[in-house]
């Protein structure tokens, strides 16, 4: 059995389970593969799935000179980017606040007295994404989490077996990829949607499954990947799912979140029109047990 160790201090610190958004797609019809295949991708999966920190880099934290970091004042959002990213950065956030789900997410944590949401800038993180440092008080309630943007999030397309929207914004045929400024704001929406989730998820549960899931996997790739395991059913029944489910799940909540800005940020019409096509073919070939999300 595996218990949660009892709290000594008032606030813990958390990772969440994530993969970076860094995976480039093939062409449409990648989307169009049989459910069957998702079952098959799965168990590929399962023996990477971890919780996962994304580190900053590049000159966050610098301490002097021209690359020293910004942080915003007067409000509870933390902006921690170097001076060479803070054009980049600028234009991204002013996507995302273009529209009123951004700027409604937004002023909802620089507003909150009892959170601290930190927004870190980081080359090392390149194209990718991620939250982590979660962070709750002895009541459970989550204070502090930190979004980690990679310096090229604005190019780069996810799978889209955890990823169906964001990866569809490949498949604008005819038309170009929409990449640039709209899709790293689509990332930063979809990294807003981990925040809102985490915040209203079982803390109790959400820590657990951190625990456990590198124990599970650690026995996976030792027991020759048998997931009749006794021990690893065990530790999927305390966790609710296996690491492959919980991630899918996790990512799958946050990309609902990253449909909403995309929906007001881009007219379901004209060269839009088929973006929109390629997330509802990737939600029925990949999530299809979740689609009440994506309506």
């Amino acid at each position: 059995m595996f218990t949660i160790l009892k709290r000594k201090k008032k606030e813990i610190s958390q990772t969440r389970l994530s993969i970076p958004l860094t995976v480039r797609l093939s062409k449409t019809r990648v989307l169009s593969i049989l459910p069957v295949c998702a079952f098959i991708i799965t168990t590929l999966l399962m023996p990477v799935v971890e919780p996962a920190t994304t580190h900053a880099g590049g000159g966050v934290g610098a301490s002097a000179g021209s690359d020293a970091p910004h942080a915003a004042g007067g409000n509870h959002i933390k902006e921690v980017v170097s001076e060479r990213f803070q054009k980049k950065y600028q234009k991204w956030k002013a996507e995302y606040l273009s529209t009123k789900v951004g700027q409604e997410q937004w002023e909802k944590y620089a507003h909150s007295s009892n959170f601290t949401l930190t927004i870190i800038m980081s080359e090392e993180a390149g194209r990718g994404a991620g939250t982590d440092q979660y962070r709750w008080n002895d009541s459970g309630q989550l204070i502090a989490a930190t979004i980690t943007l990679g310096d090229q999030a604005d190019e780069g397309f996810p799978s889209p077996f955890n990823y169906p929207v964001t990866s569809s914004l490949a498949h604008t045929e005819p038309f170009p990829p929409i990449s640039g400024s709209i899709l790293a704001a689509t990332k930063l929406a979809h990294e807003f949607g981990h925040v809102i989730q985490v915040g209203t998820a079982d803390a109790r549960l959400f820590q657990l499954q951190n625990k456990l899931i590198p124990i599970y996997n650690h026995i996976l790739l030792s027991n020759g990947r048998n997931t009749s395991d006794p021990k690893l059913l065990e530790l999927a029944k305390q966790m609710k799912g296996t690491p492959v489910e919980i991630g899918q799940d996790r990512e799958l909540w946050a990309e609902s979140y990253a449909l909403s800005f995309l929906r007001e940020r881009c007219p379901e019409d004209g060269e839009y029109k088929s973006i929109f096509k390629a997330i509802k073919s990737a939600v029925e070939s990949y999530a299809k047990e979740h689609m009440d999300r994506f309506r």
